[in-house]
């Protein structure tokens, strides 16, 4: 399903597909496929099964040699072209002399499905036709053109799920303020209920039902959490009934504008961050790169960002009293969830804008934008300085994006 849904539902329908299939596939098993190795071979049939109900239809073939000996089509789809509702149905297939047929009951609506199909291949491409009936109402199908996809070509589109690392090797690896969480149908309440107490910020697309939600029968969200407790959260999260999975998505952040950097003196015994000395050093580190002044420090209570505001004097004219304010977002944390001995900041994003400086009433002003090469974007002028800046007023090091590792001190 390409779309998200709000709400799932049922929708009762009986469907009715006949298949034709070519000479080879409609002898016995007994006969030209006898002692071949089995196989499984796919079919996309999204476009032509409910195109109008926005679906995901994946036709299951199971061969021993060229002789097709069972298949299984699933199908998830909108119950109607104006509703946001889904319904499921898997409907194991046998073969019967030149059909295949079966019955089955859709999943949210309980209600009975029947199917029927005709298959033609001429070379690489297979055809099918048939009809699908939904209580008094019949469509008719023709669908053309269709080539076999692998397991992994079909996981890839659909069958698969998110990774999900429980314990990353470090930071570098994964991305610390994310956390990624599985938890079955039943227990969304529950696990909504024990993040309330976690002051931490859910991403809402997950909550949304989909035909993943369906087909596996559990949700996958993201949390995202301060960096300093997303331990206690991971922790908290591995007890709450009906989570199956939590960890950190393997994907690493981007890393070219990290700092490491020893945590001793940054800490204190019990290892939590001094927050207050830590946000005045990489203030000042920052102003001094970009000839600045340092307006203010402020860390955000939910996510733990510190975010930098610096003022510098911006005069193209003579006595018009600009000035340019820099904002520059970051986030530190530890660099494992093992060891708090060394800590990373990142410079996650970096903004401008230019202000005047005189009594009211004032002037406000935008920025156009100069076109740009492909990937690059327009930030203020010494903006790249900033993490060897940090480095050296921390003792630590930058990140060495050609080698992808730490540099030397």
């Amino acid at each position: 399903m390409r779309k998200p849904f709000a709400v799932v539902a049922a929708l009762g329908l009986t469907l009715g597909l006949v298949l034709a299939v070519s000479p080879a596939f409609a002898q016995p098993a007994a006969q030209k496929g006898k002692g071949a190795a089995g196989q499984v071979r796919y079919f996309d049939l999204s476009a032509s099964i409910f195109s109008e109900l926005g679906s995901e239809a994946i036709l299951k073939e199971n061969r021993r040699g060229t002789t097709l000996v069972s298949a299984e089509l699933d199908v998830c789809h909108l119950i109607s072209p104006t509703s946001d509702r889904l319904d499921r149905f898997v409907v194991p297939l046998k073969v019967e002399g030149n059909r295949l047929t079966g019955t089955a009951q859709s999943q949210e609506g309980k209600h009975a499905v029947t199917v029927n199909l005709t298959r033609r291949a001429m070379g690489d491409n297979v055809t099918f036709e048939g009809s699908i009936t939904s209580g008094s109402n019949t469509d008719n199908i023709r669908s053309t053109d269709n080539i076999e996809l692998s397991e992994e070509e079909i996981t890839d589109q659909y069958l698969g799920e998110p990774a999900i690392e429980a314990s990353p090797a470090n930071f570098a690896a994964a991305w610390l303020q994310a956390l990624h969480v599985r938890v079955g149908r039943e227990g969304l309440i529950g696990l909504a209920d024990a993040l309330r107490e976690q002051n931490v910020r859910v991403v809402y697309n997950g909550l949304l039902p989909s035909c993943r939600l369906l087909r596996f029968g559990h949700y996958t969200l993201q949390v995202d959490v301060d960096a300093e407790r997303v331990g206690a959260v991971l922790a908290k999260l591995k007890t709450v009934p009906g989570v199956t999975e939590v960890g950190f998505s393997p994907n690493p952040p981007n890393m070219q504008r990290a700092v490491r950097f020893p945590s001793a003196g940054w800490r204190d015994a019990s290892g939590k961050l001094d927050r207050d000395k830590l946000g005045a050093a990489i203030g000042a580190a920052m102003a001094k790169a970009m000839s600045a002044t340092l307006v203010s420090t402020s860390w955000d209570a939910t996510m733990g960002e510190l975010t930098v505001e610096l003022k510098r004097p911006d005069e193209p004219v003579a006595g018009l009293k600009l000035a340019q304010l820099v904002t520059i977002l970051t986030v530190v944390g530890p660099e494992s969830l093992s060891s708090n001995r060394q800590s990373i900041v990142w410079i996650e994003a970096i903004a401008s804008r230019i202000v005047d400086e005189r009594p009211s009433p004032n002037l406000t002003f935008s920025i156009a934008t100069e076109d740009s090469s492909e990937g690059q974007t327009s930030e203020p002028e010494d903006s790249d300085s900033l993490p060897d800046a940090i480095a050296a007023a921390l003792k630590g090091v930058s990140w060495d994006s050609d080698k992808e590792q730490w540099r030397r001190q």
